[in-house]
């Protein structure tokens, strides 16, 4: 018989109403003073209550849990609204001019890209007119490869003159919005610093915990720099250990993801759960006794939390180490087993009280689920199957954790990722026991690291596991039936298949038959919602100008069909700005009916854009052209007056081909001409629907 695990699990109750709160601050922007208001009035009535006759208060007892939600769901919106550093009245965002000039301290050692050297830096003050004042805020400042590295690192003091720029997404339809990814972490500004535009400050701000944990880190990477060689085998065993992922090849975590095994490169429980084991194994030496059980939770502490900050606090570690916290409590100092239910969500609570903004985070999504979902589903899938030989039940054991993991996780991997792992069973099978292997070699190894003839043994050994693991996920990311994509799930349709995974569990753990009506009434409503989004599809008619730096794209969609008329990308640039609108609109590339090209004209339909880019010889007119639009591209020399002559428009697009100087200058002619302007690279991709 199914047992409800949720009775004894107050944190479970109290989870979904901070969660509530945190949404409907998100969304719709309480102001501080209209919930301290309310606040003070639930409060005021709570406390109110005691002073009731009995009677009274008995026949109030019924509200006492409405009310304490209220005040979780109010703490939601007022956790939410301090996080946020832009209500802090000290945000150097408040006092940001054209001549302002900060003091900066960087908070992490450069990591070198392509074109700069990266970091993240928060704002200790401003400077100007002899006076330091403190401001609060995080930037982060990309140093130009203009000469050698810059000397520059971790705590370092820096004095930045004013270069900030606000941080913008691609600002194309369906791409990653990397300005709410930012803002999500507080950060809204970046600066492109060059030689002349920073100068280093005397003393620095640095902890003594951080820089000892960043030496740490720092010599991890060196061992493995040092003994794995190979450039696919030493980004994986630099991920693997300690989640550093700048030096990760595309193609092989592109392989990851098809094959269904890309947490195994993304720190995750799976690694603080090996720690805590192997932990607890090194520490059996100790007498059970309370004297040594504070010093086992120390230990276990120190070990974990340092890890966690080592590898970057993501919010799954974050989660796990929480977790492993309360096991750790629970076993050495209380003497008794905690509810795991509760415990994983108050690790959910404490977690989103600290960062409400961990509720966006997909590791924090995946992370609970994959662990709420092997909770609830293991054991009644491990025991569908009686099985007497040893070797096929701990088999069978890996299939159903494989199993039971992917059925909360499927519908946000969908939904975020567009795809799914056909093979991720035996994908997993096999990965996950060889990067456990991998994982103690790779230990071992940064243990030994001073000992050359052990380190060089040791190194060889995880770069052939490496290299092994790496071959059979390429083997099976090459199977055509590896991987189905170009599956678009939107939000409706996520929650609706939730339901149905809902309806269903409850019927087939609990034996309710109206759960099984439920859940066929959810999947014909999931079908009629999928059914009219892609009617919507096969009806849109679109011209889309997409955002790409340096470049002209331009997409002409006539229902499930989109012709890009474009300068050459590169695969990566498709894959960043195209893409996503391709699965975001349903449709594919291929001719569309309606367009004509003529020139440096494109009328599609009843719309007429004129191509106006000194890549495109024509030939002045006698008389005005008349056209909808005009399109500047590439940097022509023309001016809007100019265009104006030459063209009857109604409005002025300009691409992200174009120099920032020149899209100044023709966005201040326009606005002199009181024309209509719009600049791609300022406001995002131009959309315009027929």
């Amino acid at each position: 018989m199914f047992v409800n695990p949720f009775k004894r699990a107050p944190f479970v109750r109290l989870l979904p109403p901070l969660i509530a709160g945190i949404l409907s601050q998100h969304y719709f922007q309480w102001p501080l003073f209209a919930l301290l208001i309310i606040l003070f009035v639930v409060l005021l009535a709570v406390a109110g209550v005691n002073y009731f006759a009995p009677k009274i208060r008995f026949s109030l007892k019924a509200g006492q849990g409405p009310a304490v939600f209220l005040l979780i769901y109010l703490l939601g919106h007022l956790v939410l609204y301090f996080y946020d550093v832009r209500h802090n009245p000290q945000w150097f965002g408040h006092v940001l001019n054209d001549s302002t000039a900060l003091v900066v301290t960087v908070q992490e050692p450069l990591v070198e890209k392509k074109a700069s050297w990266k970091a993240i830096a928060t704002v200790t003050a401003q400077a100007g007119a002899g006076l330091m004042q403190l401001h609060a805020g995080t930037v982060i400042l990309y140093f130009a490869k203009d000469s050698g590295p810059p000397a520059v690192g971790y705590g370092s003091r820096l004095l930045v003159r004013n270069k900030l720029q606000r941080i913008r997404g691609p600002g194309n339809p369906g791409a990653f919005d990397y300005a709410g990814y930012c803002a999500r972490a507080n950060i809204f500004h970046q600066a492109y610093l060059r030689t002349g535009d920073w100068q280093a400050l005397p003393g620095r701000g640095e902890y003594v915990v951080t820089k000892c944990l960043l030496r740490a880190k720092a010599y991890c990477l060196d061992v493995l720099r040092k003994y794995v060689k190979g450039p696919a085998e030493a980004g994986i065993a630099q991920a693997l250990l300690i989640g550093y992922r700048e030096e990760l090849d595309k193609d092989v975590v592109q392989a990851y993801t098809n094959t269904g095994v890309v947490h195994i490169i993304a720190i995750s429980g799976l690694h603080l759960g090996l720690i805590y084991v192997s932990l607890l194994w090194l520490l059996k030496w100790l007498p059970d006794k309370k004297s040594t059980g504070w010093l086992k939770v120390l230990i276990i502490l120190i070990v974990l939390w340092g890890f966690s900050i080592i590898t970057g606090a993501s919010a799954s570690v974050l989660r796990s180490a929480v977790m492993f916290t309360t096991i750790a409590i629970g076993q050495f100092l209380i003497a008794r087993h905690t509810n795991i239910y509760n415990t994983l969500a108050a690790s959910a609570f404490l977690l989103l009280s600290y960062n409400p903004y961990f509720i966006a985070d997909v590791g924090f999504q995946l992370s609970y689920l994959a662990v709420l979902s092997i909770l609830v589903f293991y054991k009644p899938l491990y025991e569908l199957w009686d099985i007497r030989n040893r070797w096929a039940d701990k088999l069978w054991q890996m299939v159903a954790v494989s199993l039971a993991a992917q059925l909360l996780t499927v519908p946000v991997c969908l939904y975020y990722f567009h795809q799914f792992p056909n093979l991720f069973l035996p994908a997993n099978l096999i990965a996950v026991p060889m990067s456990t292997i991998v994982l103690y070699g790779e230990i071992f190894l940064v243990m030994f690291g001073g000992l050359t003839p052990v380190a060089t043994l040791l190194g060889k050994a995880v770069e052939w596991g490496i290299t092994l693991m790496n071959g059979f996920i390429e083997w099976i990311n090459r199977l055509p039936f590896a991987v189905t994509d170009n599956l678009w799930l939107n939000g409706t349709e996520a929650l609706l298949l939730y339901l149905i995974i809902a309806t269903m569990a409850v019927w087939w753990l609990m034996k309710m038959k109206y759960a099984l009506v439920a859940g066929i009434g959810c999947w014909l409503l999931l079908a009629g919602v999928h059914s009219y989004c892609f009617w919507e599809a096969q009806r849109q008619r679109k011209i889309i100008v997409y955002n790409i730096p340096a470049q002209t794209a331009i997409g002409v969609v006539n229902g499930q069909r989109q012709q890009l008329l474009a300068d050459s990308l590169p695969v990566s640039l498709y894959g960043y700005n195209v893409r996503p609108a391709q699965l975001l609109y349903r449709m594919k590339e291929g001719r569309v009916e309606g367009l004509f090209l003529s020139g440096n004209v494109i009328q599609f339909y009843n719309v007429r854009i004129a191509m106006v880019s000194h890549r495109l010889n024509y030939q002045r007119s006698s008389h005005k052209l008349k056209t909808d639009y005009i399109l500047l591209s590439h940097n022509p020399p023309v001016t809007i007056s100019q265009l104006a002559e030459q063209y009857e428009f109604s409005a002025v697009i300009i691409d992200a081909s174009n120099q920032a100087r020149r899209i100044q200058s023709w966005k201040n002619d326009c606005k002199a001409l009181t024309l209509r302007c719009f600049s791609v690279p300022d406001e995002g991709a131009f959309v315009l629907n027929l």
